[in-house]
């Protein structure tokens, strides 16, 4: 059996590592267990680190110390570089992040995995949407002030769905329309209402769950060199987004496997 280890239980904090890492449950070919830092961990001899922003790094080397692990980075937070260096196998969740953070842990073995969308969930409206959707946390990583300055300098309405607490320029924004968030289950038929989906995010974005879903929407994706999804073949391809995401978990646990094995 495999435990895959994150910060929080499943369904706890919900977000991009939460739906990916329950994708990837929901695939397992084996016996796998959710497991987060405050449960009993030392009767397991295999792990799949997720975040561990929750337990300092001697505890986690602590922990690790004579275990076979995966190690997924989900974003480009610092991991001590015993942690990394002693993985059997580190997931990024593009090329790009793969490239910057294999700079400090050169000779690894990696491996690279998008987030986890259902490509039969996402799919391009009968009839196209029109307007502009930003989707995300209001937060200045996610770009909410860049969001801010793009629509108005280029004088363009947004619709914002996002989760936190706006900013006061944003809700006194022209520009920019603060809209009540709604539950995942509901994303697929808010971004068929648009055609376009704008997303800048303020530093290096390791990969996201909204540029895949707006590709697979049939959405027009305004961005920046952050976004680590640029760095996939195609990545405007809706196509070829349907067929990656369709073979990755398969590939993520012939990966696994192979390293614990």
């Amino acid at each position: 059996m495999i435990a895959i280890v994150h910060d929080y239980a499943r369904g706890e904090w919900p977000g991009g590592a939460d739906l990916t890492l329950s994708r990837l449950i929901d695939t397992a070919p084996i016996e796998v267990v959710w497991l987060t830092f405050k449960d009993e961990l030392s009767s397991y001899d295999q792990f799949i680190i997720a975040n561990c922003r929750t337990v300092s790094p001697s505890q986690l080397g602590q922990l690790l110390e004579g275990k076979r692990y995966v190690k997924i980075f989900f974003d480009y937070g610092f991991v001590h570089p015993s942690i990394a260096r002693n993985a059997n196998l580190l997931v990024y969740m593009s090329p790009k992040q793969r490239d910057d953070m294999l700079g400090k842990f050169t000779g690894y073995h990696s491996h690279v995995m998008p987030s986890l969308v259902d490509p039969d969930l996402f799919y391009p409206a009968d009839k196209p949407g029109k307007g502009y959707v930003w989707v995300g946390n209001y937060s200045r990583q996610k770009g909410i002030r860049n969001l801010w300055e793009w629509a108005e300098e280029n004088q363009t309405h947004v619709d914002c769905y996002g989760h936190g607490t706006p900013r006061m320029y944003l809700e006194q924004s022209q520009y920019c329309h603060v809209k009540v968030p709604v539950s995942y289950e509901d994303m697929p038929a808010l971004y068929r209402k648009y055609d376009t989906l704008v997303m800048l995010p303020k530093n290096q974005e390791a990969g996201s769950r909204v540029f895949i879903e707006g590709v697979l929407s049939g959405l027009e994706v305004i961005t920046n060199k952050h976004e680590g999804d640029l760095s996939f073949t195609d990545p405007y391809n809706k196509q070829k987004w349907q067929e990656r995401l369709r073979k990755a978990p398969q590939k993520f646990w012939e990966a696994v496997i192979g390293a614990l094995s």
